[in-house]
């Protein structure tokens, strides 16, 4: 089977509500007062793969503990 190019998103460990507050509500600043921006809340990994959750297993296999957000996550080729 033909494998396609993921884009896996990753939430940095303790920065989920700043990742959603970012990204799903175009929040800036948290409520600590720190300027929140899109590498200080999440990274995200390339990845190939059979297809979307092939992708985010094995980003799970490598980034244990953290988490994915699935629902950012794409294929990309």
């Amino acid at each position: 089977m033909v494998k396609s190019t993921y884009s896996i998103s990753i939430i940095r460990e303790g920065r989920e509500r700043d990742y959603r507050d970012f990204w799903d509500n175009g929040v800036k600043v948290n409520s600590n007062g720190e300027e929140l921006h899109s590498d200080l809340v999440g990274f995200t990994e390339i990845v190939e793969a059979k297809n979307l959750n092939e992708a985010v297993s094995i980003v799970q296999r490598k980034h244990p503990g953290l988490t994915l957000a699935r629902d950012h996550s794409r294929k990309i080729g």
